[in-house]
């Protein structure tokens, strides 16, 4: 699609009022910086933004033997209410890029809200909305309460792309899934050619490889998940760095689907645990029946990963959260361990959570530290450049320069789990 045309779209909708943020002065830190690692700087945040020289009245934090990195963000999760994003900033994770949204209405209500300064410990977010599926097709079946739009072989693609739009989609989610009745090939590339009339950015579910194979060749932008049914075919890397799509590999749950779950140690991680809400504390600790890992094979998606990262392929950290084994924000840093598992070097996993997912997603303002960037910012103990599991020990939180309570967060996730 035309960069600009959705740059133009994406600015657009950047925009939004803060609570006055402290201006702020790290010394001694070392830095990744969204790219690499710079070793005892010091950064300066005035007015909620990354500043070339500190103010005179900043606070002074010390840095030393601790890495800054640029909030986290997760490039695949749902929303439910702002819980969600309180639990993610919390732990680190500042911005969350949702990927389906059944009740549209309410997170609008709540875009609204963190606009006018509410919910001050809260995240930000982009979504794609109500994500585009066929007639009975996925995920209705997971959600049979909710009367969903849905497109039909005959209604208007462009009339109903632009209705999405309309209700606040950010970008648009194509749900193609062969169990279920999904759309045509010709029909995917209609909505493909929809949303990039209007500046949008088209990703699409898959479950499978033969899917990923269509869904690029119809020109989306990227895939919300790699297929784990397959061994990656020999050319399948190169075919979709040929497309220049990126891929969101959501490693987390398709190791929970296969069969070999782990992310539900993290909640017994005294740095983590304590942030999660109730409902996440019990879907972190479900687990799926044995049957359900029929067809799934984790080292399939692994190989895949591998291959698409030797390609050159942009890869992103996404977790779709909350599936079982998964949880806002304590899984970014499991997904982060699980890219290094695929090839990934420490510093090729952090940019996968960082400056990756805001140049494909065209969030500008933020993912790096650099000066005129929005104050996103995250602060550990130790040097995740060594041991990406360093992001767990977490310092400090910011949101555009508004440090999160995260003692207040601890606090009430505490009381929803008794």
């Amino acid at each position: 699609m035309r960069r600009s045309a959705a740059l133009f779209w994406l600015l657009c909708a950047s925009a939004t009022a803060q609570p006055a943020p402290h201006n702020l002065i790290f010394r001694n830190v070392d830095v990744f910086d969204g790219f690499r690692m710079l070793r005892n700087q010091t950064v300066a945040v005035t007015d909620g933004m990354i500043a070339t020289s500190p103010s005179a009245n900043a606070e002074a934090i010390d840095g030393t033997g601790k890495t800054l990195l640029p909030g986290l963000i997760d490039a695949h999760i749902h929303i439910s209410q702002v819980q969600s994003l309180e639990q993610a900033a919390a732990l680190g994770v500042t911005t969350n890029l949702d990927m389906y949204a059944g009740y549209m209405q309410n997170l609008m209500k709540l875009r609204t809200e963190l606009k006018a300064g509410q919910h001050p410990n809260a995240a930000d977010f982009r979504t794609a909305g109500v994500g585009i599926t066929a007639p009975k097709g996925h995920p209705t079946e997971l959600m049979p309460d909710i009367k969903l739009p849905t497109l039909g072989p005959k209604d208007d693609v462009q009339a109903f792309v632009d209705a999405r739009i309309a209700e606040g989609s950010d970008y648009i989610k194509i749900m193609y899934e062969h169990q279920l009745p999904t759309f045509t090939k010709e029909q995917l590339a209609a909505i493909v050619r929809a949303a990039h009339r209007r500046g949008k950015l088209a990703v699409s579910h898959i479950s499978t490889q033969a899917e990923a194979y269509d869904a690029i060749d119809a020109g989306v932008d990227g895939l919300a998940h790699i297929f784990d049914d397959s061994p990656p075919k020999p050319d399948f890397a190169s075919f979709a760095a040929a497309h220049h799509i990126f891929v969101i590999g959501t490693l987390s749950v398709l190791q929970a689907f296969a069969g070999a779950p782990t992310g539900s140690q993290l909640a017994d991680d005294p740095r983590l645990g304590p942030y999660l809400f109730g409902p996440s504390w019990q879907i972190i600790h479900v687990k799926l029946p044995k049957q359900f890992s029929r067809g799934h094979r984790f080292e399939y998606a692994q190989a895949a990963m591998r291959q698409l990262h030797a390609a050159g392929v942009p890869l992103l950290a996404g977790t779709d959260a909350p599936n079982p084994d998964t949880g806002w924000g304590i899984s970014l840093h499991h997904e982060m361990e699980l890219l290094t598992g695929c090839g990934l070097t420490t510093l090729e996993a952090l940019h996968a959570a960082t400056a990756g997912p805001a140049r494909e997603f065209f969030l500008i303002d933020r993912g790096r530290i650099e000066p005129g960037r929005r104050a996103d910012l995250l602060l550990v103990n130790g040097d995740p450049s060594k041991d990406i599991r360093a992001t767990r020990a977490i310092v400090g939180v910011w949101k555009a320069g508004v440090r999160i309570n995260r003692d207040q967060v601890r606090q009430e996730a505490e009381k929803s789990r008794h």
